[in-house]
This record gives structure tokens, sequence and C-alpha cells, in this order.
């Protein structure tokens, strides 16, 4: 199973979805560095300032776009929306499941050889505490609406492997890192600037990775990847709590005070009621739901062992990373980076 990675080494144009997003970003310099030639494809308008031929398209409805596919040695689906609590139900399924849909079929139909989709460990679901792996399914429950249509995606991507088409599947869990604008960093921003004055008591535990790690991963898959497998990139188990007192450890601040969430049932209400309004705060009725104590964990032993991708490594090396990225979010950080 090792020799798997030595399968493809030769470089590739490659059509790369949601290239100016946090991954996005961080995957495009990866994978130009690796000598790839990236066809970026951004939102019309986004600001964008990275080493790529751009693209603007809307992937959810047919374009001029689908022409480009034809040149393209491989596809990298990336593009997503990701937030959870006060999310715009039509956009966030537009972007997870129709623009899934529109990029996979026009990628077959124009014969690009291969296919990467991207999706999430949220797409298989809890895992009530085990350690899942690339063949468990869903169990129905859906915590967000975000992971509901990354569900669907993923069953979307699955249904093509199926009926033949050179489909790929990547699963990252956790991301942190520069340019993170997730729930997950806004919590830890806020925190570190002083401004997180109370901590949600949750045994809920999930993976982190960081993200050149996953950028790392997803090269791999991209040029030694089986086609019709998928492949798990996670990283080392943590929650919520964990990640806050190595917060406050770096930081040098006090713990907030933690409190039960059936108390923030009504606050949860109000900051979801001002989230329209341009006031995000990192509180929400469905992150509620989502620190009830479930589980999402899952092992990443087949890319480790066919792809060469280092998952123990991450894993072992998580803290000082974790750290690292921290004092990035500092007071001092950001006036240094204003300057």
């Amino acid at each position: 199973m090792g020799a798997f990675y030595q399968l493809r080494h030769d470089t590739m144009k490659i059509f790369l979805t949601g290239a100016n997003g946090f991954v996005g970003r961080h995957l495009t310099r990866h994978l130009s560095a690796a000598g790839h030639e990236v066809l970026a494809v951004v939102r019309p308008g986004a600001p964008v300032d990275l080493p790529a031929q751009f693209v603007p398209a809307k992937l959810e409805t047919p374009g001029g776009w689908q022409a480009d596919l034809a040149s393209c040695d491989a596809v990298i689906h990336l593009a997503a929306r990701y937030r959870i609590g006060g999310v715009d139900r039509s956009e966030m399924a537009a972007a997870n499941i129709e623009a899934t849909r529109q990029v996979l079929y026009a990628a077959w139909r124009a014969g690009v050889p291969r296919i990467i989709h991207v999706s999430s460990t949220a797409a298989l679901g809890e895992t009530e505490g085990g350690l899942g792996d690339e063949s468990s399914r869903h169990n129905g429950h859906f915590r967000s609406f975000y992971e509901q249509t990354k569900h669907v995606g993923h069953g979307l991507a699955e249904a093509m492997q199926q009926r033949g088409a050179p489909v790929i599947i990547a699963i990252p869990g956790g991301i942190f890192g520069p340019g993170d604008q997730s729930d997950l960093a806004q919590a830890l921003g806020q925190f570190v600037h002083g401004k997180l004055p109370l901590q949600v008591v949750s045994e809920s535990r999930f993976q982190l990775c960081p993200v050149d790690a996953v950028c790392d991963g997803l090269r791999r898959v991209l040029e030694h990847g089986v086609i019709g497998r998928n492949y798990l990139l996670t990283g080392e188990t943590v929650g919520m709590a964990q990640l806050i007192e190595r917060a406050a450890a770096v930081a040098g601040l006090p713990l907030p005070k933690k409190v039960l969430p059936a108390s923030l049932r009504w606050p949860a209400r109000i900051c979801d009621a001002l989230r329209p309004l341009g006031v995000r705060l990192p509180l929400s009725r469905e992150a509620l739901q989502v620190m009830d104590g479930s589980s999402y964990l899952y092992s990443s032993t087949r890319a480790e062992s066919e792809l060469g991708w280092p998952w123990q490594d991450h894993c072992s090396t998580f803290g000082e990373r974790f750290d690292e990225y921290v004092r990035t979010l500092l007071p001092e950080a950001s006036e240094s980076q204003g300057a």
C-alpha cells in the first residue's frame, strides 16, 4: 500500500474552485510552488492576489467557465460556503450542492481525467466517540445546515464515482491557520483580545490540522490518489475547552467563566437576530447544537499509508503549531500587521 504514493509526478494544469477562500489561497500558492499551473476560479468582483490565472465564475449556474475545463488535467472542487448559525440557506445550498453538481458533471463531460471533490468530516457525521474511516456513513442527525449541505454534496460525488466518473474525494476535518475567518477563529480572536467573557461547557470533540498540512494532503490526493477512492485528511483530536486553555496560556489571560448551553439559548437567539444587520458574534442556536457533546473523529490511516501523508506527525506537532497560530491573533501581532 505504501507504494501507491509513487504513482504520479508530472506537472498538471489544475482548475481550482474556491481559490480566493481561506484554504484556496493557501492551496493555490502550494500547488504553484510544486510546479503546477493553477487556473484559479473566483467569484466575480472578488479581490485576488495569487500566483495564478483567474477565471471569474458563478459556479452554481452554467457559464463560460465550463469551456476552460477541456484544457485542464485536473479539477479540485474546493469552493463551499461555511458558516454555523445565521446562514442564508438558499445561498449555502447553491454553493455547497448546486455548484458541486455543476462543477463535477461539467468536468466529467469535458473529459477531465482527475476530479477531486473536497468534502468534510461533517459530511460523514458524528462518530459517537469512536474513530471512523472512509466507509463511515451519516446517521441522519444534522447539527447544522452546513453539515447537511456538505453531506448532500458528498453524496453527489460518490454517485458519480459509482457511475464511473474519475472522481476522488478528499475529506478534511477542521482547519486552522492565517486568514481563517471561521467561527472558531473568530472566537479565539475575540478571546485573546479580551472580548470573550463566557465559555460554553461542552464535551464535543473534533479534529484540527494546520492549513499548510491540509494543502500538502490535497496535493498528494491530486498527484497520487487512486481514482474512485476517498481519503480522510484529519488532525489532532481536540475540544473547545482545550483550545481556550492553550490560548489563555499563550496570551497570559485568565480562563473565561464557564456556562451551561441551556443558559445561552436566549442570548443565542439575539445573536442570530443581529447577524443580518452585520453584527457577527461567536454564538448562535446552531453553534449550541454543535456543542452538544458529539464527536466527529476520523482516522487518516489510508492517506498515511497510500499517499505518504504524515498524519501522526501532524497530530504530534499540533500543540506547537496551534500556539504559533494563536500568537498571530494577539493584539500586538494585529497592530504590527496593520502598521
